[in-house]
């Protein structure tokens, strides 16, 4: 499965239950969508280490991040410690008109 066919999966079963659902990918990254009131949210994570500008990239392009979404943080990663662990993270937040008139 390709990672933009992960992420419409990801995507449609969030839009369907209401809620997030998440995966863990192969090189440790985490995504986490959520989609609630026309707002889509994608949370990109890993432990240990950032992710990876190139992943980033890679990421926004086969999730459909719109070029207007929200970045948070503006620059770097968010990083807290979970599980003894440090989570670096990166979270694109946007409002789909398509979303909207399904919400």
């Amino acid at each position: 499965m390709t990672l933009a066919d992960l992420y419409k999966r990801l995507a449609n079963e969030a839009r369907a239950t209401g809620e997030d659902r998440a995966t863990e990918l192969t090189g440790g990254a985490r995504l986490c969508v959520r989609i609630r009131d026309g707002v889509t949210t994608l949370s990109i994570a890993r432990h240990g280490k950032p992710v990876g500008a190139t992943e980033l990239r890679t990421f926004q392009c086969y999730c459909a991040v719109p070029k207007e979404a929200t970045r948070w943080p503006a620059e770097g990663q968010h990083e807290r410690a979970l599980n003894g662990k440090t989570l670096f993270q990166v979270v694109y937040r946007w409002r789909s008109l398509e979303e909207e008139r399904n919400a």
